[in-house]
Parts: structure tokens; sequence; C-alpha cells
């Protein structure tokens, strides 16, 4: 843990090799730093320079991988299928013109919708990572 105010303490956690694998690793980490730092509640009292766990449900994670992955991916191909017929059916634009059109817009639709969902879910309890003490959780 690198700093405690108040009820929140700042987490520094090390990337993993996971990391280092991932194809999204640029998008996950733009800045190329060797950590991550996350604010959570502080409900064990730790201290400046303790080791500490984040602990997150797994479905929990699941359900934001689904978030950040399936929902806008679902919004681009609806998108651009339905732009593509609406080109064919007003014949102003090529099929692929409205394709990309669409695919924009649904993304751009994907942005503002996932933003609001995540919002919602952030508010939740359940998707908010709490820390313990690694002898708590039986891993040292």
């Amino acid at each position: 843990m690198v700093e405690a105010t108040g009820r929140f303490a700042r987490v520094r956690t090390a990337r993993t090799e996971a990391c280092a694998n991932c194809a999204a690793q640029a998008l996950c980490h733009p800045f190329q730093t060797s950590y991550v730092e996350v604010i959570v509640e502080n409900t064990i009292g730790a201290r400046p320079g303790e080791q500490v766990l984040l602990v997150m449900r797994p479905s929990s994670v699941l359900a934001a991988s689904c978030l950040l992955y399936l929902v806008p991916l679902a919004f681009l191909l609806t998108a651009a299928v339905c732009g593509y017929y609406v080109s064919r059916l007003l014949s102003f634009l090529t099929p692929n013109a409205g394709v990309l059109l669409g695919a924009g817009l649904g993304l751009t639709a994907a942005f503002f919708v996932t933003k609001k969902l995540a919002r919602r879910l952030e508010r939740r309890q359940r998707f908010v990572p709490t820390i313990a003490r690694p002898e708590d959780s039986g891993l040292r």
C-alpha cells in the first residue's frame, strides 16, 4: 500500500506476466508503467508500506469484462448491419459506406452506454475491489 487518506487507500500493484502476454496491453496500460495504482476503501486499517491483497469476486470480473468487450461488439455489429440495410433501402450511400457509418455510430453509442452502465455498476459494492491482509486469505 502506498498511501492512506481517511477511509481510503492507494494501492500499487505490480504488473504480472499475464499483462506482458496480453494483446490488449497497450489499451490497458498505455503509459507502459510497471505498476497500476488503485484507490480502494481501507476496511482493514492498513498503513503505508504494508503488503495487502486486492480482492474482487470472479463473477464481478466476468461481468466487467462483458461490459467492456461484449457490449461494444454487439453495438458495432448491430449498427453495421443496420447501416448496410438502411443504405440499400435509401440508395443515397453505397452499402460499404452504410456499414462504416453504422459501425461508427454503433461504437459511439456503445461508448456512452458502457460509460452509463459502468457508473451504475460502480455504485454497487459488488464491483468495487476490497483489500485484505495476505494472512487472511491463506496466501503469503
